[in-house]
């Protein structure tokens, strides 16, 4: 955030700015004469150039020019206030002398014995106090205290008199007398300085602007960098610019290019005189503000788009310009919202205490939005079993941040992303033969909540948590969900299954049993190189007793730990139900 006028709140600043009022005013009188608007129509003999008819001004004394007939030899200063009188040389049609002001108002009447010039100047001690200024009269900046100098420093001498409509661009002594020596030393000197053309920018008699410069704000600057008159006029402009540009740049020298203020060193630093220096001193920085370099994002002077960035946010396009190698993880199939309408949605484009400058962390900022847009995923992420990536808040542990090819943001297909936590598992079904539908089509989603689940094992619907239970009807909902529900209800059948010694089901007599045996008993619900993915082997205390089913084409042999081999056929039944 700016902070308010705080480019106009700098007393270093001001301090510079009162040592600089002392800069050239006398040095090279010739500017103010050739826009003076009462020069180019004036008609009498004689004419006061400095200062102006109806100055205010706070300088005791002033020095005093004008212009005559080339004729004349010698003019008078007459007037009520002044304390100088008497004669004074004119030479080329030019006078100048130093006069010294009372307080109040001074009437000066200079005249060449023919035709004279009136001036009313008034003055007041820079405090002012005590003194109604008159209606019309107009602050007037003076150079404080003036080298007494020939018209001719300034202004060409043609047919014995001085032309006045052009100013000889003539090298000053204003950086190498007492005063402004320091000026012109550092790394980067603006160029009418290094020159020595200080009229370039400051009137040398007076201005009726501070530090006697010839125009105010940017118009100072823009007639030489015409250049930048078609940018600031763009959209957005830079707030100091519109004041002026000595806010950001130093009008004489710097350490810095383009003389810049600042440390030296960095363009932050300069832009820390106005902005909020934590907002950018955060653990974890982005590059460019790392680096102190600001304008590799932003526009000093003035831009199309919001925050005077050079592109737009939407869509990234304004990242792109650096972050080319990413581009690709953005453009895939589905793209997350935020990512299409503004990085800063997510990211601090500054700095953050959260890695990669998010702006909150990682399962905040996820919150900040999906509680709202998708509260279904936030119902299950509050159930008593988490995943365990949910319950650390490590949503991009499956999700792609930007854009994916898999619905909904995941990184990968569902079981290409569940087998890179779930390896054994994934070997395991890699291996084998038989799957069961969902694992053969990947869709762990059809048993499992991806986020959380009231149910152990983040199943979908309940299953009996003990590998031995009794059968109800509503113990077995997970398998039911897909498979016939009736399938255990009967003890014969010759339809509900093909699990059966003729008519007698199978199924039904082991879930049946006194120590009722779930799905689980003898079925991998995952995946199996035994047909109808019988397990493996089988649980019993602290022991696994191994199974081995063969299917055969009207009914099948089991051999298992729990009992005596036994085989069932559906055409010849083997067993004699004893229930």
């Amino acid at each position: 955030m700016n902070k308010t006028n705080a480019h106009t709140n700098r007393p270093s600043r001001k301090k510079y700015y009162l040592f600089h009022q002392m800069t050239v005013h006398w040095l090279l009188i010739g500017l103010v004469l050739c826009l003076s608007p009462a020069l180019a129509s004036a008609k009498a003999g004689i004419q006061t150039i400095s200062p102006p008819n109806n100055a205010w001004v706070t300088e005791k004394k002033l020095f005093l020019a004008g212009k005559t007939n080339k004729s004349a030899t010698q003019v008078t200063i007459q007037g009520v206030g002044i304390n100088n009188k008497g004669s004074i040389p004119v030479k080329g049609g030019a006078f100048g002398a130093m006069i010294t002001l009372s307080n109040g108002l001074n009437t000066i009447v200079v005249s060449n014995g023919k035709t004279k010039n009136t001036t009313k100047v008034f003055y007041t001690p820079p405090d002012k106090k005590n003194y109604t200024i008159p209606k019309g009269f107009k602050r007037f900046y003076l150079h404080t205290n003036p080298t007494v100098l020939n018209c001719k420093e300034c202004h060409r001498l043609k047919r014995g008199a001085y032309n006045f409509k052009r100013v000889i661009p003539a090298q000053a002594n204003c950086t190498t007398g007492k005063c402004h020596a320091d000026q012109g030393k550092a790394p980067h000197v603006h160029g009418p300085v290094g020159a020595g053309f200080c009229i370039s920018c400051h009137s040398p008699h007076g201005s009726f602007k501070p530090m006697q410069i010839e125009r105010s704000g940017p118009e100072l600057c823009l007639v030489c960098h015409q250049q930048k008159e078609d940018e600031l006029k763009m959209a957005v402009v830079h707030p100091p610019v519109k004041e002026g540009c000595t806010d950001c740049h130093d009008p004489h020298q710097s350490k810095m290019r383009f003389q810049l203020r600042g440390n030296g060193k960095t363009v932050s630093s300069l832009c820390f005189e106005c902005h909020e220096e934590t907002i950018f001193t955060k653990a974890h920085r982005h590059g460019p503000v790392g680096s102190g370099d600001c304008i590799a994002c932003h526009r000093p002077h003035a831009g199309k788009y919001k925050k005077l960035l050079i592109a737009p946010t939407a869509k990234g396009e304004l990242c792109f310009k650096c972050h080319q190698d990413r581009k690709e993880g953005f453009n895939q199939k589905y793209v997350h919202a935020p990512v299409a309408k503004d990085c800063g949605n997510c990211h601090d484009p500054h700095s953050s205490k959260y890695r990669y400058q998010l702006i909150k962390e990682t399962k905040t900022l996820c919150e900040s939005c999906h509680r709202k847009s998708t509260p279904a995923i936030y119902k299950d992420m509050d159930a008593k079993v988490k995943h365990p990536p949910v319950a650390k808040g490590h949503c991009t542990d499956c999700h792609a941040v930007h854009s994916s090819n898999y619905k909904p943001l995941l990184k990968n297909s569902t079981e290409k992303l569940c087998f890179s936590c779930h390896v054994d598992l994934g070997d395991e079904v890699a291996e084998s033969k038989h799957r069961h539908g969902p694992v053969k089509t990947g869709d762990c989603t059809s048993c499992h909540q991806v986020h959380g689940s009231e149910f152990a094992k983040l199943l979908v619907r309940y299953f009996p948590g003990n590998f031995y239970s009794a059968y109800k009807p509503g113990q077995y909902n997970l398998c039911f969900g897909c498979h016939n529900k009736d399938i255990a209800k009967k003890k014969f059948t010759t339809t509900l299954t093909n699990f059966r010694d003729g008519k007698y089901n199978l199924h039904y007599f082991h879930v049946n049993m006194k120590k009722g045996r779930t799905c689980i008993a003898c079925h991998d619900p995952h995946a199996s190189n035994q047909n109808k993915h019988i397990r493996y082997e089988v649980p019993f205390g602290n022991w696994s007793y191994p199974i081995n089913f063969t299917k055969r084409s009207t009914g099948g042999t089991c051999i298992v730990g729990c009992h005596a081999p036994k085989t069932y056929d559906r055409k010849n039944p083997k067993i004699t139900p004893s229930r």
